[in-house]
C-alpha cells in the first residue's frame, strides 16, 4: 500500500473508532491489516470464534451488528485479529437494537435522527408507510442526477438505484430527501422507470419528503431490479443559489455515483468532493474535481460504508471550508 494512502487510511480508522459507526470501524480495519475476509474468519475460528463469511459480510456492509452473546465474544476477538484496542469495536455496539416499529429510526449502527438532529417530523413522516425493504434490501448501486440552470439554482434531481432482495415478497422501498431550504410549493416525486410512487408525506418546517417507490414486480430473495425516480420543484421561495449536494448513507452501498450538471454557461470556479462520518463529522478525503466542457462533474465511490459523500462547489474565488448547508438527499429506510 502506497505510504500516503496507508496514512489517510490510518488516520479514517482512528476517526472511525472515536466516532462510529461500528460498521465502518470494521471496515476501515480491515482494510488497514491487510487481511481478507477470509483470513479474519479463520484467525477468528482459531481463536474459538465461528463466524460465517456472510455474517462477517453482513457486519462490515452495515447490514446487521453482533448482538448475539457469542457474537459479542467474538467482536473481542476482532479486536485482537485487526490489532485493535480493547472496546475499539464492541464499545460501538451500545445496548441492544430496539424491535418493533422503533426499529426504522436506527439504520446500521447510525441513527438517523441523531445524525440530523431531533425532529419528530422525521417520526411522523414514517409513521404509516410501510419499511419493508429497510434492510431486506440490498443497495447494490446509487446514480444521482443533479441539475442547476444558468442561474445557479436547482431544475431537478433524479435518482436510479438498483437493489437485490434478501427476502422474499418484497413489493416497495421508501426514500427520504432533505431540503434545508424547504421550497413553497412543496417538490414533485415523479417515478420515471421499474417504479410507480405510492404514499408521499411531507414535513415542510424540516424540509423532509418521504415516499414509497412501488416495485413493477414483487421480488423474491435473490431477484435485483431498478428504480428510477425524479424530484423537481426544489428551489425555495424566493429561490437561492446552490452550492452543493450530499448523499448520507445510513446503511453501506456497493457503489455511488454522483453527477452534478452545471448550465455550461455559468459553471463554477472550482469542485471539491468530500466524505463525512456523519453530517456533523469533519470533512475526509477532500479533493478537487474537474468540471468538464459540457459542465457536468462527478463524483464515484465503491463499497461506501455508512455515512456521508458529497461534492460542493464555489462560484467565484475561494471555496468556503464550511459552506451554509442548503441540501442533502439521503436513501431512508
Amino acid at each position: 500500500m502506497e505510504p500516503a494512502r496507508s496514512g489517510a487510511l490510518h488516520r479514517d480508522l482512528a476517526h472511525a473508532v472515536r466516532m462510529g459507526p461500528f460498521s465502518a470501524t470494521l471496515h476501515l480495519a480491515i482494510e488497514a491489516s491487510g487481511l481478507t475476509l477470509e483470513q479474519v474468519r479463520a484467525e477468528l475460528a482459531a481463536r474459538g470464534a465461528l463466524v460465517s463469511m456472510a455474517t462477517l459480510s453482513y457486519w462490515r456492509r452495515g447490514l446487521s451488528r453482533p448482538e448475539r452473546p457469542e457474537s459479542l465474544v467474538a467482536v473481542r476477538s476482532l479486536e485482537e485479529v485487526l490489532g485493535l484496542s480493547a472496546g475499539a469495536l464492541s464499545g460501538q455496539l451500545g445496548p441492544r437494537r430496539p424491535r418493533g416499529r422503533s426499529a426504522v429510526r436506527r439504520e446500521s449502527g447510525l441513527d438517523v435522527v441523531d445524525a440530523w438532529g431531533a425532529h419528530r417530523e422525521y417520526d411522523d413522516l414514517l409513521r404509516g408507510l410501510d419499511p419493508a425493504g429497510r434492510l431486506e434490501l440490498t443497495r447494490l448501486s446509487t446514480l444521482d442526477r443533479y441539475s442547476l440552470g444558468p442561474d445557479r439554482r436547482e431544475v431537478a434531481l433524479s435518482t436510479c438505484q438498483v437493489v437485490r432482495a434478501e427476502a422474499d415478497d418484497l413489493s416497495r422501498m421508501t426514500v427520504l430527501y432533505r431540503t434545508y431550504d424547504p421550497p413553497s410549493p412543496a417538490p414533485v416525486m415523479t417515478a420515471l422507470h421499474g417504479c410507480r410512487v405510492g404514499r408521499v408525506r411531507i414535513a415542510a418546517d424540516s424540509g423532509f419528503v418521504a415516499a414509497e417507490l412501488l416495485f413493477d414486480r414483487v421480488l423474491r430473495r435473490g431477484d435485483t431490479t431498478v428504480v428510477d425516480y425524479e424530484l423537481t420543484g426544489l428551489s425555495p421561495t424566493p429561490p437561492t443559489e446552490t452550492d452543493f449536494y450530499q448523499r448520507f448513507f445510513p446503511y453501506a452501498t456497493a457503489m455511488y455515483v454522483l453527477m452534478v450538471q452545471f448550465d455550461p454557461a455559468t459553471v463554477p470556479a472550482r469542485c471539491v468532493r468530500y466524505e463525512r462520518r456523519t453530517e456533523a463529522a469533519p470533512d475526509q478525503g477532500v479533493r478537487e474535481v474537474w468540471v468538464g466542457a459540457t459542465g457536468q462533474a462527478h463524483v464515484m465511490a465503491t463499497d461506501v460504508p455508512p455515512g456521508v459523500v458529497g461534492l460542493r462547489w464555489d462560484w467565484g474565488a475561494g471555496l468556503n471550508d464550511a459552506p451554509s448547508i442548503r441540501r442533502a438527499d439521503p436513501p431512508a429506510p
